[in-house]
């Protein structure tokens, strides 16, 4: 099948040719890939395009390592880091003030957020680390801002509902993140054949201002990716909509909390140990301490419906809320 290229196109080739700076050659790389023609006959030069903005993204961070820190990398901390990914103005940093005790600038004007800002959202007994960075914008985003998205366990897309397209605004932040190569999915465990440079995030939705906006917004955002993503609609200036949020995104990160309790001993509630969903009894063991896992005799599991003090094989798999009593030899 013809690749049946546009001008534009080939004219961004060209460019491309004749210039010899690598931040330049990857921007002209994301136009190229934003806008060639998308069927059958170009699938190679897009999948190659892909792989020559993943090696120039890699070599550029690889440069930037060696010159000093990522602007945008924030540590870990808590169950689990959550992006928040928004265009300019559409709510972001009021709705990380709101959710955590962080203390971003919040103003009515486009472009407050310059720096990662984080905070922590309480979920019942755990915390999960919520980050607030610069906007997805088309006129200008730092290339070392895609870094913090293929490496955070979760994203949190912010909705300005008075927009005057909410659902194309969404659409034109998931592409931007596809163009490099942030693919947001409901399924990311999927592989996908000859893009092994490309990760899959899961996402949460949060439809905001609602306040500002006709219902219509919010139900039509709902109907475009309720069925295949979680979606809130609400306020991060009043809260109104939000309550339910944290556990929300306790679920969608797919974890499970697991307790633990000294054989022979009354239970006393503490810190869960907080896993993959999926994890088996090993697994938790292997958390805990790796003499844990080494020694392990057996164990015994409260939950899980049916199991109340009974004995599991080492393969069980823990549900959240869990109680185990390990027994090492």
């Amino acid at each position: 099948m013809p690749a049946n290229l546009t001008p534009e196109y080939l004219q961004l080739d060209a460019k491309l040719r004749e210039t010899r700076d690598p931040q330049e050659k990857l921007e002209i790389m994301r136009q190229m890939l934003r806008v060639i023609p998308k069927h059958k006959g170009t699938d190679k030069m897009q999948g190659d395009l892909r792989r020559r903005i993943s090696r120039m993204e890699d070599a550029l961070a690889q440069k930037r390592k060696k010159g000093g820190r990522d602007p945008f990398h924030v540590p870990r901390e808590g169950a689990g880091q959550v992006l928040l990914a928004g265009a300019p103005n559409a709510g972001k940093s009021s709705l990380l003030s709101h959710l955590t005790n962080a203390t971003p600038q919040v103003a009515n004007y486009p472009y407050t957020t310059h720096a990662p800002t984080p905070g922590m959202v309480p979920f019942e007994d755990v915390q999960i680390q919520l980050l607030d960075v610069p906007p997805l914008s088309r006129e200008y985003t730092e290339a070392a801002l895609f870094n913090a998205y293929r490496i955070c366990d979760l994203v949190l897309f912010v909705v300005d509902l008075s927009s005057a397209d909410p659902t194309g605004e969404l659409l034109d932040l998931m592409a931007m993140l596809e163009e490099h190569l942030v693919r947001i999915s409901p399924d990311p465990a999927r592989e996908r054949a000859g893009q092994v440079s490309e990760v899959e995030k899961r996402c949460v939705i949060v439809g905001n201002k609602m306040d500002q906006a006709p219902a219509e917004a919010g139900a039509s955002l709902r109907k475009a990716f309720g069925d295949d993503y979680p979606v809130l609609i609400g306020s991060a200036e009043t809260g109104e909509g939000l309550a339910e949020l944290p556990r929300v995104l306790f679920e969608a990160l797919r974890l499970v909390r697991v307790y633990t309790k000294k054989p022979g001993r009354k239970f006393e509630k503490s810190a869960p140990f907080v896993v993959p969903a999926g994890s088996t009894v090993m697994e938790v063991a292997e958390a805990i301490h790796k003499e844990f896992a080494e020694n392990l005799k057996f164990a015994r599991l409260w939950g899980s419906g049916k199991h109340q003090g009974l004995s599991v094989p080492r393969d069980h798999v823990v549900q959240d809320g869990d109680l185990l009593e390990l027994h090492i030899s």
